[in-house]
């Protein structure tokens, strides 16, 4: 399926999440300092330190993505990536995951569909977090499988059997200064567990509060928002309507929909509106408040284990003008092919 060849080079980046810094943006009214991304990280017995794809926002990169990485005699993760930045939408988020984890750890066997986990803080607010699991499953000692909810409560604990350890889903840790930080999950090992102790953690996230400190002096002037940036309500006061682009994936050589797709939908400067994950008919929607002047791009940003990423030239389609209240599908559905080694 031929793909537009004049999106931007910022937009094709963001697609591919090549670790590159993203347009510069007008800041929030407080310090944006702290907000970071890791894909994936490992700190277990016998000196095993991974760390693989991290993002971090200002200071950058606010991108990374490692399609694939083999440790040894561990496992394969594939997917891994992390992005930190401003949304176009307002505010500034978030978001870590890999596509699929397939890990032996001795005493446990971890794999996974997609994991993500993404926090998001508007101005002169504390940040916000979301959390999604699929079909994670651990198997204890070669007997005991354990599965978990695909969307799982803050702090879900799941204990291991002979005191292996504990799983935790959704795990979020509040910072003295308001910050927030949220693993998707964490597998802890103990000592009982043999050499590989200690704990994984996939898709962690860290977004500060943006609740100014001191609310400025009264006789100073507000400070004028840049209408371009800020279209989150109409003149009257209410809020903008939205609109949704919607995105598709299919098997390139049955023709069915590819479920855990995941779309990022972006502006014409390469700007990051929102993203979705696509559900077992292929399809996933991401509903923004849209800019009249603006064009809006939908791009692959990772795909499931089993298919490969499409050509750089076929990551992204568009461009779009989308109208509040529209509901626009894709003009064709990205057929997705078997990753090398898959067919």
């Amino acid at each position: 399926m031929p793909r537009t060849a004049t999106l931007p080079a910022l937009a094709v980046a963001t697609a591919l999440a090549l670790a590159l810094p993203g347009p510069a943006l007008a800041a929030p009214t407080a310090d944006p300092a702290g907000f970071s991304a890791t894909g994936f990280t490992a700190a277990l017995g016998n000196g095993i330190a991974i760390t693989e794809a991290h993002a971090a926002y200002p200071s950058g990169p606010v991108r990374a993505e490692v399609s694939s990485a083999r440790f040894a005699s561990l496992g394969t993760v594939a997917g891994i990536h992390a992005r930190a930045g401003e949304r176009s939408t307002g505010g500034t988020a978030a978001e870590a995951g890999v596509a699929a984890t397939e890990l032996d750890l001795a005493a446990a066997v971890l794999s996974t569909g997609v994991v993500t986990a993404r926090c998001a803080s508007e101005d002169e607010s504390d940040p916000t977090a979301r959390v999604r699991v699929h079909d994670v499953l651990l198997t204890v000692d070669g007997s005991t499988r354990l599965g978990f909810s695909a969307n799982p409560a803050p702090g879900t604990t799941v204990q291991l059997p002979g005191g292996l350890g504990q799983v935790v889903l959704n795990e979020q840790l509040p910072g003295p200064d308001g910050s927030l930080t949220v693993n998707a999950l964490r597998l802890s090992l103990t000592e009982a567990a043999g050499d590989l102790a200690g704990d994984v953690v996939i898709g962690s996230v860290t977004c500060p509060s943006l609740v100014p400190a001191e609310e400025p002096p009264a006789e100073e002037d507000p400070v004028e928002e840049d209408p371009a940036e800020e279209p989150a309500e109409e003149e009257d006061g209410t809020a903008a309507e939205e609109g949704v682009l919607i995105s598709v994936a299919e098997d390139a050589g049955a023709g069915h929909g590819v479920k855990d797709v995941v779309f990022e939908v972006v502006d014409e400067r390469g700007a990051l509106i929102d993203a979705c994950t696509t559900d077992a008919s292929g399809r996933c929607g991401v509903a923004f408040a849209p800019q009249e002047h603006r064009t809006y791009y939908s791009c692959v940003a990772t795909t499931p284990a089993g298919y490969g990423m499409p050509a750089p030239d076929e990551v992204c389609d568009g461009p779009y003008r989308i109208a509040p209240g529209d509901e626009i599908t894709i003009h064709e559905p990205f057929p997705l092919l078997p990753a090398p080694g898959d067919q």
